[in-house]
């Protein structure tokens, strides 16, 4: 199957940091996992950006709303 536009829907995008406008589009793909797994790249390769991955105009994740858990979180009572 030839895969066209239409058929990547979920994007990984990269804004400033006033979240207000696309500094890049770091994935357009078809497949959920493929773009979860993205997203997470993103967020680890980018620190502290404001990355969302999106369907469309719903938005699935936004890195200003994930937490990243670092090594030192790891003995704290619930992760936090």
């Amino acid at each position: 199957m030839a895969v066209t536009r239409t058929h990547l829907v979920y994007r990984v995008e990269l804004w400033d940091s006033s979240g207000a406008n696309i500094v890049d589009l770091v994935a357009e793909v078809r497949d959920l996992q493929v773009a979860m797994d993205t997203y997470r790249s993103a967020v680890r390769r980018w620190p502290g950006g404001v990355i969302t991955l999106r369907q469309g105009a719903r938005v699935i994740e936004d890195s200003r709303d994930t937490r990243v858990a670092s090594w030192a979180d790891k003995g704290r009572e619930g992760g936090r």
